[in-house]
């Protein structure tokens, strides 16, 4: 299911959205969501990471337009 959540996160972003709205419209009362977003840099690049009750993170990559689940 984290998987699905992050695909359909980046259709969003895709169709123009970005990371604040899809937050505030999808992430911040989402069942899988547990937190608030953090900054944090991956090598030399900055992402946004969202703790999930999985145990995953939900990261946004603003460069390449993408979540994903790690």
């Amino acid at each position: 299911m984290p998987h699905h959540l992050a695909e359909v996160c980046t259709e969003l972003v895709r169709k123009g959205a970005d990371f604040p709205t899809i937050w505030t419209t999808l992430l911040k009362g989402h069942s899988l969501v547990n937190g608030i977003p953090e900054s944090r840099l991956e090598g030399n690049r900055p992402m946004l990471v969202v703790r999930l009750i999985t145990g995953e993170l939900l990261v946004f990559d603003g460069e390449r337009r993408k979540f994903s689940v790690k």
